[in-house]
């Protein structure tokens, strides 16, 4: 039972076609039976253009559309970016917040401080005051004098910053109690009260000190605290871009794999690698692309098997009669039928040029066809290639010697490892090609030289050349340049060389030239010559 290529449900995925794959239960199979992580049946190889480290399961992480993809890395990647600012944002407010505190605090413990040595410096004058006019109400001023130093005094046990300083103040007021209790209840002279406020004066300066320290400690401490948090926000802020860079890097990355996915997949259309299936990983319009992609590498199938089918068929039903129109024409310009006026041989010599013409044809057809698994067949054997080429020479002397070419070059003594129909082939449309485009009185070079472990063969013309915009078309079967369309010719000779020469795992390159076309064909050496 197979369930739809539709069957999608988040992290489920339920696969048809070369592969069927069930992670999760499939509503529409109607069947309990497919559970989660369900066993893959592999039916066929599969042209998997997923990144290598990307496995099935991470698959399922990516959005559903390439923009929520986009958008969700945008996201991901503005995540640090934002956390580093609201760090920042928190950090701000507690410093503020610490600031302000701090500043209420020395500001209140330098009014404390100030009042506290204001206020004991009014006691001590009153209390002069009295002692010199001997007016009891200046008494009735000295404690209201009094209720306010000690309430300023009492006031540094509520300030945290003055909390180390509030024993000390608290020793004074209770001496300051003792003395003023003496006064009072003992009705004695003043002399043990200006005692007591002298020695309070004397600690109060001390005490001012330290409170000067406190706050000059304070500032310090937010000072450095500030420090701390600039240098905290600027590690973080560069964790962040660091994050930030890293995953856009990654994310880039991510992008680049799976659009790479997709120029591998349409490399091999191009380049008529067709034999293995399309998948693509990723969000589901790039999976329905690869889908799309997969569907066109069928119907390229189709064609081309299509297209072997029509020339074989052609090929074989054009035989028969293009034997007898041969035969016929030969008899006729042989005169077996009778003797023939001018006109008349001249008709025949036309027929059956354009016989052999359309013989040659069928042939090139028939090659091309064969180009397609000649790597299988090929038998390959040592061959001396300088050998071959003279020999080829010598079955081109006739046309050359019509156009009244001059063929110059040097010819290394070099032994190939490859077919010897191919390699003939290979060798003979790169000559024929040049002799055919050379002008009259001109010069066809040949050179056979070593590369290593290659011989490689450069034919050069001084003919028309290739134009630029068609020099990556000229190996294309049945193309040829506008500008050649006066030469005799289907487009063929260049297609069937190239094929067999990457049969042998060799090349065939087209290289630009000052004057005319020039080629170059490489071939492997064999290990042991002849």
């Amino acid at each position: 039972m197979e369930a739809p290529w539709s069957c999608f449900r988040n992290a489920a995925r339920c696969r048809h076609g070369p592969t069927r794959t069930l992670l999760a239960w499939c509503p529409r199979t109607k069947s309990s039976s497919f559970r989660a992580a369900v066993a893959t049946v592999a039916t066929t190889r599969h042209f998997d253009l997923a990144p290598p480290w990307l496995s099935i399961a991470a698959v399922t992480l990516y959005p559903r559309s390439f923009l929520r993809l986009i958008l969700s890395g945008w996201l991901l990647i503005a995540l640090p970016l934002l956390l580093a600012i609201a760090f920042a944002s928190v950090s701000l407010a507690r410093l503020s917040a610490r600031s302000e505190a701090a500043l209420q605090q020395t500001a209140e413990a330098t009014r404390l401080s100030w009042e506290l040595d204001e206020d004991l410096l009014l006691m001590v004058r009153i209390l002069r005051q009295h002692e010199a006019l001997r007016d009891p109400s200046l008494l009735d001023d000295y404690v209201i004098a009094r209720n306010e130093w000690r309430e300023n005094g009492a006031g540094f046990a509520r300030v945290p910053l003055l909390a180390s300083l509030s024993g000390r103040v608290n020793e004074l007021l209770v001496l300051e109690e003792a003395a003023y209790h003496q006064l009072t209840t003992d009705n004695q002279g003043t002399q043990a009260l200006h005692e007591a406020l002298s020695d309070i004066n004397h600690r109060t300066v001390g005490i001012i000190g330290e409170v000067g320290k406190l706050t000059e400690a304070e500032r310090m401490s937010f000072r450095t605290e500030a420090e701390t948090l600039q240098q905290q926000l600027l590690i973080a802020m560069s964790l962040a871009l660091l994050i930030a860079a890293v995953l856009f890097w990654s994310g880039r990355l991510i992008l680049a794999q799976l659009l790479q996915g997709v120029g591998r997949a349409v490399s091999a259309l191009g380049n008529n690698q067709l034999e293995q299936s399309i998948r693509l990983t990723g969000p589901d319009d790039l999976r329905w692309i690869g889908k799309r992609l997969d569907w066109l590498r069928r119907r390229m199938l189709a064609l081309q098997d299509e297209r072997k089918r029509i020339l074989r068929h052609i090929s074989h039903e054009l035989k028969t009669p293009l034997a007898a129109l041969r035969e016929g024409a030969s008899q006729l310009s042989e005169g077996i039928a009778g003797p023939l006026s001018p006109r008349q041989e001249k008709i025949a010599g036309i027929m059956q040029n354009n016989v052999l013409r359309l013989q040659g044809l069928i042939d090139g057809l028939l090659k091309l066809q064969q180009t397609e698994h000649v790597r299988e067949r090929i038998e390959r054997v040592p061959l001396r290639l300088d050998e071959m080429i003279e020999q080829i020479l010598a079955t081109h002397k006739l046309a050359a010697r019509d156009k009244r070419l001059h063929i110059t070059g040097t010819l290394a003594p070099l032994t190939v490892a490859g077919g010897h129909e191919e390699v003939t082939t290979i060798i003979d449309n790169l000559l024929s090609n040049a002799i055919k485009f050379s002008p009259p009185h001109g010069t066809v070079r040949l050179t056979l030289t070593r590369d290593k472990h290659s011989a490689v063969l450069d034919v050069k013309d001084e003919g028309p050349g290739v134009p630029e915009a068609d020099r990556t078309m000229i190996f294309e079967p049945f193309y040829r340049s506008p500008g050649t369309k006066s030469v005799a010719g289907v487009g063929l000779g260049l297609a069937i060389a190239r094929e067999f020469a990457l049969a042998h795992r060799g090349s065939l390159d087209f290289l630009v030239s000052d004057e005319g076309a020039h080629f170059r064909a490489t071939l492997p050496l064999a290990t042991d010559p002849p």
